[in-house]
């Protein structure tokens, strides 16, 4: 939509969901500060419910990075509520519990520090100072970091985010100071790596590389000395939409935004070229040639994707022989027909492919990122399937690979065994389909699998994949409670609840951890909270293997009378919407507004589903 235009509608607008729907179509990247101060005064007095809370906490002035993250995170389709700590208060903030911090409960805190309040000698008198001193003081804003972050979080259940330092635009030394072993930007080096470990040794706890962005945007455009001498604010605005767009990167990752599939169209996206007009030889992708030098470039990311987790899919108007020749003739290409998980390559229109690939690979269509050059396609994509992130590729192939690095949709806070290996995992699920195509009854299907299932206590490395299944499980999800990993780690360690996991494998390969059930052993009849399972592992009887097991331990054992649960109806979980009734629940009680139901076993009624063709192992 045309800012002026917006403008004009944002001056009518009473309704929040429909302001950030309007602004879920605005290019962030596009808009100029007066605009974002605009939209942001509207959208504050519209005061959309938060999907997400920030906290701004340091010594240095933070306005008006605060109102850039809120535009920046509405035009991704997320409302944010920020609270600004106090100047140089952030111990005061954590340690008070009356503090305006704990009364907003943030979901996010941001730490940045300004070495000029909290180390002068080295903002300002680093030349000044022998070797002995330098590490001292390198040591002593370490502490400092490391006593407040073990301070917030024993305090709050927010994620934390703590900003490393900058390395100036001048050193003090001039160019000598790259031949001095204890020099600036010696000293610079091991202070942020100090930070980055000491984020990545506490739980919660991650480091946002301003240095990186500083870096990336330019330093002597990243800070204004006017501001900072006037108003302690140090970053200019320059810097702001690129600080917000990276910190949308983290809530992406943290409110279970984060998509899990890439669909990319071939002729012009992935290669240079019609392969139908050209031939598989005449596409350019590969060395020595400019474009195909940036195609190749731009396949390399994609790679590197892959890597990390994200499935692959194709969706292409061109005839398949043409498509498969070109991967068959040019070896040198990173990608192989075979690193797609879902290949639409046809004539139909692109929107009837994407919904093809998201039912075969058995995710939403909101799950699907789709990159095309072609603007009437992207645009037929964006008006038939509003659920689908479309991307627009630049006209200049050598932007490719920016473009695709710029998208925010594929971040996680970590990267887990079962993100690497999904790409695995959904090839052996495609040799399961032609195993269940090829054996005509469903039983034999099932006990040929071998299905086995370790259902376990987890352990710590667990925690970034109980969190993955918390945010981003739709279908397969009882309550679609999204947790926090502060929640996670309660789950984990305190005695109030019991979180169990399921490791799944077969004769095709692993499946990785697939599923977790979580119990709350509160009052005299436990509850399940939350059951939840990846759609891969569906359809195979897995949760009534999971059930049975905890029919025996919390019932058949006499351990408990009876057991609690719940079913919260979502637009995509309708698959769980009879589960209960089906391992023997009885329906205790219904939200006629919601159509939640409410569910209770009691230990004498409680029988064990037959499901034989699993094995399953417990843990002590």
């Amino acid at each position: 939509m045309d800012i002026a235009e917006l403008k004009t509608a944002f001056r009518e607008i009473d309704d929040p969901a429909e302001a950030l729907a309007r602004l879920a179509t605005v290019d962030f990247d596009s808009l100029k500060p007066g605009e974002i101060s605009f939209l942001h005064r509207k959208l504050k007095r519209l005061a959309p419910a938060p999907g997400a809370k920030i906290a701004y906490l340091g010594n240095l002035t933070v306005e008006p990075l605060p109102d850039y993250v809120d535009i920046r995170a509405a035009c991704g389709g997320l409302a944010t509520a920020s609270h600004v700590g106090a100047f140089g208060q952030h111990y005061q903030e954590v340690m008070n519990p009356a503090s305006g911090l704990h009364a907003f409960a943030p979901d996010l805190i941001l730490l940045t520090l300004s070495l000029r309040e909290l180390a002068p000698d080295i903002a300002f008198r680093f030349s000044s100072l022998d070797g002995e001193q330098r590490a001292a003081e390198r040591n002593r804003i370490v502490g400092h970091v490391a006593d407040w972050l073990a301070a917030a979080k024993n305090a709050t259940q927010a994620t934390i985010l703590v900003a490393n330092f900058p390395v100036p635009a001048a050193l003090h030394a001039g160019i000598a100071d790259l031949n001095d072993p204890d020099g600036e930007r010696a000293f610079y080096a091991r202070l942020n790596l100090d930070i980055l470990e000491l984020c990545r040794e506490t739980a919660r706890a991650t480091l946002f590389d301003l240095d990186r962005l500083v870096a990336r945007v330019g330093t002597e455009r990243a800070f204004s000395p006017r501001l900072t001498f006037l108003a302690r604010r140090e970053w200019d605005e320059h810097l702001l939409p690129a600080f917000a767009g990276e910190l949308f990167r983290y809530l992406v990752a943290l409110k279970g935004l984060t998509r899990k599939c890439l669909v990319l169209d071939l002729d012009n996206t992935l290669w240079g070229g019609v392969v139908g007009e050209e031939g598989p030889d005449g596409v350019k992708v590969g060395p020595g040639d400019p474009v195909g030098e940036a195609f190749l470039a731009f396949q390399h990311g994609i790679v590197a994707l892959k890597e990390r987790g994200v499935i692959l899919g194709i969706a292409s108007k061109n005839n398949p022989a043409d498509v498969e020749e070109v991967f068959a003739r040019r070896p040198g290409m990173p990608l192989r027909l075979e690193d797609f998980s879902a290949v639409q390559v046809n004539w139909n229109h692109k929107h009837e492919s994407l919904k093809a690939i998201a039912a075969s690979l058995n995710i939403g269509i909101d799950s699907l990122v789709f990159l095309d050059d072609n603007p009437v396609e992207c645009g037929m994509v964006r008006e038939m399937l509003p659920e689908v992130k479309v991307v627009q590729m630049p006209d200049d192939p050598a932007l490719y690979l920016d473009c695709l690095r710029a998208l925010p949709w594929f971040e996680r806070l970590s990267i887990t065994g079962e993100d690497r290996a999904k790409a695995r995992q959904y090839l052996e699920n495609q040799k399961r389909d032609v195993a269940r195509e090829t054996t005509g009854d469903l039983n034999d299907y099932l006990k040929s699998l071998g299905t086995e299932v370790i259902f376990r206590h987890p352990v710590e490395k667990d925690a970034d994949r109980i969190h993955q299944l918390f945010t981003k499980t739709n279908q397969f999800n009882t309550t679609t409670m999204r947790y926090s990993p502060a929640d996670v780690e309660r789950f984990m360690t305190g005695d109030r609840f019991d979180i169990r996991v399921a490791d799944v494998r077969d004769r095709f390969g692993e499946l990785g951890t697939v599923g977790l059930i979580l119990i709350d052993r509160e009052g005299e009849v436990p509850a399940i909270d939350s059951f939840v399972m990846s759609c891969r592992a569906m359809g195979r009887e897995i949760e009534s293997a999971i059930v049975n097991s905890v029919k025996e331990e919390y019932l058949l054992s006499g351990r408990y009378p009876a057991l609690e649960c719940r079913y919260v109806p979502t637009r995509k979980n309708q698959p769980v919407a009879e589960l209960y009734e089906s391992q023997g629940f009885i329906v205790a009680g219904r939200d006629p507004e919601s159509g939640a139901k409410n569910y209770r076993l009691a230990a004498e009624n409680a029988a064990l589903l037959p499901c034989d063709h699993i094995q399953l192992t417990k843990d002590e």
